[in-house]
């Protein structure tokens, strides 16, 4: 198995550092040792950075002064990184200086890697990876509370601005592979290195695609072509859809083009992007060699270079690259779309931010019942002085020689 790209990935407080570790665990292949990516791993939360296990692709980077986190506060996230300028230059200068193309990764909505990811662009950018390098971004979930959605927003809001300028931008999305993993029996941590996994192996198999398997069309996606899409401005959508080879039938499109059409909607990580945006696409198909033969016909590519141009009219082409891979029996499809807008999910949260701060100004004017009643109740310690004196003068006068032994004979003299 061979690899188009070397990849580095940059990965930024603790969503960013799992997947990076994930992306950099990677193995060439099944049967192989090899780790072909580096990663380079910066948190401020120490012991985030310490249950992450040690590889020889990976570094770590801990931010000394801010060792217990920065509390999801994005400024302090920010001040973090910028403490420590100099010394994350100089290693990503040295770690990713071989690199090919380098993910900033980053789970928006936290403190370090919210407050960080700016300024790491702007590290990238201005010491000579201009031009090789994208995000990784994963979108929080709607019910993670006010001041996650806002983190994450105040930042998309900067990179929407200098998208067209930056590289590719994959966006994860937290809350759909939420809800595609309801069913799974897993603890929370479990579920979430499966999501990370998945993001690292998607990556690494469309990597792999256009530099491991025979072309078997006269067209072939190639590295340099998967590198232009890389560099990209915008966000890159990904499909995929994986056919048993028996149910696949030439003379009834609809045994597969469905399939198709919903890897591509629905996509492997966010879903709702305007398709007519992208700037171009591709799409690459891998079988066996004899589902090869009898599926790799011009009808067969037609119908779906067809669907691709309905999707993206504005496109010059809508490439189609046929391979045969070593899957008996199955058909994988792999669908990219680069140059896009953000997802529906992002204005899904700006919805649900709105919804929240207005909740939390009902509550601020809500009138406070316990307060008003408490100021209701008039205050009885005077009188109470005045009844307590008047019982222990009458007491006073009352007692005989037993008084010395009353305990409460020092109230007496009390003024």
């Amino acid at each position: 198995m061979n690899i188009s790209l070397k990849y580095g990935f940059l990965g930024l407080g603790m969503g960013g550092t799992s997947i990076a570790h994930a992306c950099a665990g990677m193995r060439l292949s099944a049967k192989s040792e090899q780790r072909p990516y580096t990663a380079l791993l910066i948190n401020s939360n120490e012991m985030d950075l310490l249950k992450l296990p040690d590889y020889p692709n990976i570094k770590k980077i801990k931010l000394p002064g801010f060792e217990r986190g920065v509390g999801r506060d994005i400024q302090l996230g920010q001040e973090a990184f910028n403490v420590h300028k100099e010394t994350i230059t100089e290693t990503v200068q040295s770690y990713f200086n071989d690199r090919d193309y380098i993910f900033i990764c980053c789970g928006l909505g936290g403190g370090t890697g919210t407050g960080a990811v700016i300024e790491a662009v702007r590290l990238l950018h201005g010491k000579g990876f201009a031009g090789r390098f994208g995000l990784l971004l994963t979108l929080p979930r709607r019910d993670e509370g006010r001041k996650v959605l806002d983190n994450a927003l105040q930042r998309l809001q900067v990179i929407k601005r200098a998208m067209q300028g930056l590289g590719a931008i994959v966006v994860v999305d937290n809350e759909k592979l939420f809800q595609t993993g309801l069913n799974k029996n897993q603890s929370v941590e479990d579920y979430m290195n499966s999501c990370n996994r998945h993001v690292a192996r998607l990556l690494h198999d469309l990597n792999t695609v256009t530099a491991s398997y025979k072309p078997y069309g006269s067209y072939h996606f190639d590295a340099s072509e998967w590198l232009n899409m890389l560099k990209t401005g915008g966000c890159l959508h990904i499909g995929k859809c994986i056919l048993s080879a028996q149910s696949v039938d030439l003379a009834s499109p609809v045994t597969y083009m469905e399939a198709i059409k919903q890897s591509v909607l629905n996509g492997e990580l966010s879903a709702g992007y305007d398709l007519q945006d992208a700037t171009s696409s591709a799409v690459s198909i891998v079988a066996d060699s004899s589902t090869a033969k009898r599926l790799f016909t011009h009808a067969f590519v037609e119908q779906i270079q067809s669907f691709l141009h309905e999707s993206t009219p504005i496109l010059d082409e809508n490439p189609v690259a046929t391979y045969v891979g070593d899957q008996p029996g199955q058909v994988t499809v792999y669908s990219v779309f680069a140059g896009l807008n953000f997802p529906d999910s992002v204005k899904t949260l700006t919805e649900e931010l709105a919804e929240l701060e207005r909740r939390a100004e009902e509550r601020s004017q809500k009138t406070d019942t316990i307060a008003e009643a408490l100021a209701r109740v008039k205050s009885r310690e005077k009188k109470a002085a005045v009844d307590l004196e008047a019982l222990l003068e009458e007491e006073t006068a009352t007692k005989t020689t037993q008084e010395n032994t009353d305990p409460f004979d020092f109230l007496n003299s009390l003024k």
